[in-house]
């Protein structure tokens, strides 16, 4: 006899636990404070709501080992009250006897039942199985009965809140969905200490240093993420003749044992460099120093001719500031999108809130939009990311990269709060950028004076070309590496600029009136 079949004809009962999940050992993202202490003064004060008022059912959604569960059982910890498990919720019979019985145990004390990966029931627009849309149905007619379930709580939990029918969230059942996301670097290494330091009564002995270097690199790391880091340092440890002294070593060995969940399906990239790496562009690194400083998230273009470091000042942005980094290719091939970029789009966007603060980047961003005086299958595309960009994510910094802005259509282009125009390196900055790759023996200077008109890929790809062919650096291997070399460049750009105008142009016109306050 099946479980389902045994609760048809037996019944069972589920018991509760107590749990004891404290703020020593449950690191809440402080984006979440309000919402959890709003959630627990509620409970506590459900009285003072009468029978009608009041958020009583919540979804926590988010990705996997946010601590969603682990939220759930601080909440319970917090007000008193007991926690049934609602994993035998699998059929309609199933459902019925849960709620009979918790509303019985709800006379005498408040209860909560949580029901992990509620997306289960799914949308009844997807669903195939009779006997799930029966239980869904069931669920929704149980969770009507306001009265009848007065003291009783329900939390539900997905990584998947997509797929959650939208009868489900309305008032009376989940009213309130509270979003769970990875944590940052101060939270990764609350994390990290929190279960460094003898937790379950372990004899692993770790310098906080290590674990400081552990939080600066962890982009992307949920709670359950970095747990698993350090059970792999320890492994590593213990196999090393037994140690129980974690040294850096051991991190890095765990480092390649381990993957960020928040980011598994997403084009993520850990940032290489920050500003101090990039060689000229100065007003551009205060430019966006100051929009990073005075803004919770906001929307910017890049654009100018072609290699002069659009890209990489966008990876060095979120380097600069340890932000997560999530780019979108627009060059891929367009096959991987087509059918699903609204969906794509979306999954960016919303991962992306997720993991605030983050830079999200459109590379090549024309090549997912519809150009001017064209028609073709990218106008919806177009049109959604349009919608997408109207106002800003808080936490997320979204930048488009392009060549051209001009065979954009001005109100797509029109999205973007700031832009900032890359024109060629003037002779100042290409002696800055050749300064990164030259030894001390080549003076930058000659080099500019031979040829003034490169680009910062033009001149990185003279290095790397020396670098690959295995030829030691000299000033004459330079010379003819560069001798003749022209830039490329497509339109007036001086034109492009006057039309769309240029944030670094505005910012050294005002630079006298903003002083040194950073």
């Amino acid at each position: 006899m099946n479980l389902a079949d045994n609760i048809a004809k037996q019944g069972f009962s589920i018991k509760p636990r107590k749990p004891k999940v404290t703020k020593d050992s449950f690191f809440m993202h402080p984006k979440l404070r309000r919402d959890y202490e709003g959630i627990i003064a509620t409970l506590r004060n459900i009285e003072a709501f009468g029978k009608e008022m009041g958020h009583r059912h919540h979804i926590f959604s988010g990705p996997p080992g946010t601590g969603k569960t682990l939220g759930v059982d601080y909440i319970a910890t917090e007000v008193g009250f007991p926690v049934y498990d609602g994993k035998l919720i699998i059929n309609p019979q199933a459902v019925t006897q849960v709620f009979e019985q918790l509303r019985e145990q709800a006379q005498s004390q408040p209860s909560i039942l949580v029901i992990n990966e509620i997306d289960k029931f799914s949308s009844r627009d997807a669903i195939i199985d009779p006997m799930q849309q029966q239980t869904l149905n069931q669920l929704l007619d149980e969770m009507d009965g306001a009265e009848s379930n007065h003291n009783l709580f329900i939390f539900g939990t997905t990584n998947r809140s997509n797929n959650i029918d939208p009868a489900l969230r309305r008032a009376k059942r989940f009213s309130k969905e509270v979003e769970h996301m990875p944590p940052d670097r101060e939270g990764r290494l609350a994390i990290l200490k929190m279960h460094a330091d003898r937790r379950g009564g372990h004899k692993f002995e770790v310098r906080e240093s290590d674990l400081e270097n552990a939080a600066d690199v962890t982009f992307g790391y949920t709670g359950a993420d970095l747990v698993g880091l350090l059970n792999e340092a320890f492994t590593n440890s213990i196999l090393d003749n037994g140690r129980t002294k974690i040294n850096q070593c051991d991190f890095e060995y765990a480092l390649t044992r381990t993957k960020p969940s928040a980011i598994k399906d997403m084009p993520f990239r850990e940032p290489k460099v920050r500003f101090d790496d990039l060689g000229g562009y100065r007003d551009h690194k205060d430019v966006l120093r100051r929009i990073i400083q005075n803004s919770d998230g906001s929307i910017v273009l890049f654009y100018g001719p072609k290699g002069t470091g659009k890209t990489e000042f966008a990876e060095a942005l979120a380097g600069e500031y340890k932000y997560n980094f999530i780019v979108v290719s627009g060059s891929e091939p367009e096959d991987k999108f087509v059918g699903e970029t609204g969906k794509t789009i979306d999954k960016y966007l919303e991962r992306a809130k997720q993991l605030a603060p983050c830079v999200l980047l459109f590379d090549e961003i024309d090549a997912l939009v519809e150009h001017k005086g064209f028609e073709s299958h990218k106008s919806s595309w177009s049109g959604l990311l349009q919608a997408r960009l109207s106002k800003p994510i808080p936490g997320v910094y979204v930048i488009g990269t392009i060549n051209r802005p001009d065979r954009l259509k001005g109100t797509f282009i029109d999205r973007f709060i700031h832009k900032l125009y890359f024109g060629m390196p003037n002779p100042e900055d290409q002696e800055t950028i050749w300064k990164r790759y030259l030894p001390d023996s080549i003076d930058a200077r000659v080099l500019v004076e031979i040829n003034g008109n490169l680009s910062c890929r033009d001149i990185s790809r003279a290095q790397r070309t020396v670098v690959d062919y295995g030829i030691i650096p000299n000033l004459e291997v330079y010379k003819k590496l560069i001798r003749g070399v022209n830039p490329s460049i497509e339109g007036n750009y001086d034109d492009i600029v006057k039309q769309l105008g240029d944030a670094v142009a505005d910012f050294r016109a005002v630079k006298d009136f903003i002083g040194d306050k950073k």
